[in-house]
């Protein structure tokens, strides 16, 4: 394999995190001064400013927030915070199964609100009083809900046949673009494996591994999977920095679920594919300095090696680095922009092509120059490499 593998621009049109963040500041004045009611609108307010209008009632004290397959319900007064999402029915089989894995969910997936059995359903249940409605907890108390509730519901009822309380309101990828995105997980599946082909026999299992990691996550980049779907891909994500067993075996990990990917039919694939409404993102907002401070090691060592002129490790570090930069954060539009722009100048170029455009673009971040001409050092460094002015 001698050169980078072939980059597709998301299928979504702006990457960048919803949070009013202006609406943080009031949030916390707010609680700090007690004034609680106010704190905890202006929450909301953070989240999303249309959720108040959109979900709430007249008085602004109760609401029905959908997110995914489980729907956020909350009672707002003067004195008392209430929460509940209906999460699934107990099946009729499987029971004993289904109740352990909930019982493991309270005790190790989530801190403050709890799963109940109530009349044959589980619900997620959440109480306070307004003076302990804190900013920062309710947050998280969100976030832990929507959440496991998510990710949770799809498993349950692939694994013990449980049925969904709510049923997520979605909006399916068109024909076209269900036809455009099987295609290009198809031949993104195959060119990972010609990859991983070349780096086995060869036994460079590290690139074999970046190889694979960067489809895996560029495929959720690209196609913003939902469902089990998402959830297998995720879970690949995590399997594939494993560090208890082999490179060998964890590179393989990672084979086999592109192996699945290839032998789906679009019409399983479209099952993942469709819009829906959330209320709380599992990825965080990210910020100039946060992508910084999370590129500062993988920068110097891709300075070191555009300095030796290793392009190849310079063009795979920094792809991943990139689509590492998707999976966790909803990223603002100048890096976005940035890092898209970079990506398709590179796609499917040979490593001494691809290395300078992306180590450009991530110089060009590491200085917080994100404007469009060249960023930070960059121009100087390069001239004196490779003899320009």
């Amino acid at each position: 394999m001698k050169q980078t593998l072939t980059f597709n621009p998301s299928i979504i049109g702006s990457t960048a995190s919803k949070l009013n963040v202006d609406a943080w500041d009031i949030a916390s004045d707010a609680y700090d001064k007690k004034e609680y009611l106010k704190s905890f609108h202006a929450l909301l307010d953070y989240i999303n400013p249309d959720i108040r209008v959109k979900y709430g009632n007249a008085n602004d004290s109760e609401y029905s927030i959908p997110h995914g397959s489980v729907i956020v319900n909350i009672k707002v007064d003067t004195d008392t915070l209430k929460i509940s999402a209906p999460f699934l029915k107990i099946p009729e089989t499987n029971r004993v199964p289904l109740l352990r894995q909930t019982a493991s969910l309270n005790f190790r997936n989530i801190d403050l609100a709890q799963i109940e059995l109530k009349d044959g359903q589980l619900q997620f249940e959440y109480s306070c009083p307004m003076a302990l409605a804190d900013p920062y907890k309710m947050y998280y108390v969100f976030r832990e809900i929507c959440y496991t509730g998510d990710k949770y519901d799809d498993e349950f009822a692939t694994k013990f046949g449980a049925e969904r309380i709510y049923e997520p309101k979605i909006t399916p990828y068109n024909a076209a673009t269900v036809d455009t995105v099987y295609n290009t997980i198809q031949s993104s599946c195959k060119e990972c494996m010609e990859g991983l082909k070349y780096y086995e026999n060869e036994r460079k299992y590290g690139y074999a591994w970046n190889v694979v990691a960067c489809t895996i996550l560029k495929i959720l980049y690209y196609a913003h999977p939902q469902g089990q779907l998402l959830n297998d891909l995720n879970k690949t994500v995590y399997e594939l920095d494993r560090e208890d067993i082999p490179l060998s075996e964890v590179v393989n990990i990672g084979k086999r679920e592109v192996e699945r990917l290839q032998g789906m039919t679009k019409e399983q694939l479209a099952e993942d594919l469709y819009f829906v409404e959330m209320f709380v993102s599992p990825k965080r907002r990210s910020s100039l300095k946060n992508i910084q401070d999370n590129f500062e090691n993988t920068y110097k060592k891709v300075t070191n090696y555009i300095e030796q002129e290793d392009y190849m490790a310079v063009a795979v570090m920094v792809t991943y680095s990139f689509y590492n930069m998707y999976f966790y954060n909803n990223v603002q539009d100048d890096v976005n922009n940035l890092v898209v722009n970079a990506m398709t100048e590179s796609s499917a170029k040979p490593w001494h092509e691809a290395a300078p455009i992306l180590y450009k673009a991530m110089d060009k971040i590491m200085n917080g120059n994100l404007s469009a001409g060249s960023g930070g050092g960059f121009k100087k460094f390069l001239g004196g490499l490779f003899g320009g002015k």
